[in-house]
């Protein structure tokens, strides 16, 4: 029986492929193919391939969707990601699905979680096939 080794996903807080900057008032949606750090005011949904970090006076309202998502400011709508983690100073309102979560000591979740395990991803039609023989 072969056991299955956890890792931890780190992400790193230099290495992003843009930077919102405090400075900005964004109206939309934003999608990527790489890893976003937000310092300003987003109003619409993010949608990226790479890790999402929200920064300390970041303001996300809209469903945010990414590999890893780190909350040190605010997001208040749905987030979907494999990591979620909130930092103590972050406040998110909203659904998660995800696959693991960390919450620090004075963070804020409002909200339902839901986890989403391997085991419990839909199957594939592979593997419906093979119960079905």
């Amino acid at each position: 029986m072969k056991s299955k080794v956890q890792t931890v996903n780190r992400v790193s807080y230099e290495q992003v492929d843009s930077i919102i900057s405090s400075d900005i008032v964004l109206v939309g949606d934003i999608t990527s193919g790489g890893s976003l750090r937000i310092e300003g005011n987003i109003r619409g949904n993010i949608s990226i391939t790479g890790n999402l970090i929200v920064g300390r006076n970041a303001l996300i309202i809209g469903r945010c969707k990414a590999t890893n998502i780190h909350i040190i400011g605010t997001i208040e709508g749905d987030v979907q990601c494999e990591q979620l983690k909130i930092f103590s100073t972050g406040k998110m309102s909203g659904d998660a699905e995800i696959e693991s979560i960390i919450i620090d000591e004075g963070a804020i979740f409002v909200g339902n979680c839901k986890i989403i395990s391997e085991s419990s991803k839909d199957p594939s039609i592979d593997e419906i096939l093979n119960v079905v023989e």
